[in-house]
């Protein structure tokens, strides 16, 4: 299978002490249990699902990036989405039960646009993927508590329901990852370990469309 994940900083492996990136991030660690599937990583810092940052990053808003993403890399048998955890920044002023809710609707409805596909013979299967959960020390880490605050941190714990509402509404898949929380260090970015348990719970997960 050729499968797209297209997420934010932790899809792209951002190791929060080194502000480098991971060597064994969780898409890498599926493409060597799953040797035979085509990994295509999207991930990119600081993407959202529809929002532009008003202060200095460009071309963030998955909204507007997914159809060219998408047309790049067709044809393809999976697109994984996982994102959601830069829109609960209180600078975009959003909630749960409609911003974000709203947002994924906006990118559903560019991912799902046939134009997209013109030049490939199927439409490949959507996953959604409910982001994990900050690290309950975030009130400790003055750089997240300052962009996310408690409000923040309310959004990404009931993310799942106007997530899964928005995947039932155009008919594809969602994935809780449940127990995934991020690490420690800034409670915002996936360790090692958090990586590892994405991976561990996404290769019987893809099994499911072979």
């Amino acid at each position: 299978m050729r499968i797209l994940f297209y997420g934010d900083s932790n899809t792209w492996g951002y190791d929060a002490q080194s502000g480098l990136r991971y060597t064994e991030r969780f898409t890498a660690l599926i493409q060597k249990a799953c040797p035979e599937d085509e990994i295509i990583e999207e991930g990119l810092c600081g993407r959202t699902i529809c929002h532009e940052d008003p202060y200095s990053f460009e071309q963030r808003n998955g909204t507007k990036t997914v159809s060219m993403v998408i047309k790049t890399h067709v044809p393809l048998d999976l697109i994984v989405i996982m994102l959601g955890t830069n829109d609960a920044k209180r600078v975009y002023g959003t909630n749960a039960a409609s911003s974000i809710e709203k947002g994924m609707d906006m990118l559903l409805h560019e991912v799902m646009d046939p134009e997209n596909y013109k030049h490939a013979s199927k439409k490949p299967k959507i996953l959604v993927l409910c982001p994990p959960k900050m690290h309950p020390g975030f009130r400790d880490r003055e750089f997240t508590w300052a962009n996310f605050s408690e409000e923040g941190y309310r959004i990404i714990e009931n993310m799942k329901e106007p997530l899964k509402r928005v995947c039932e509404k155009w008919k594809v898949d969602f994935y809780d990852l449940e127990d995934v929380v991020a690490g420690q260090f800034d409670a915002l970015h996936l360790d090692l370990q958090g990586h590892q348990k994405i991976a561990e719970k996404l290769i019987p997960k893809l099994g499911e469309y072979r």
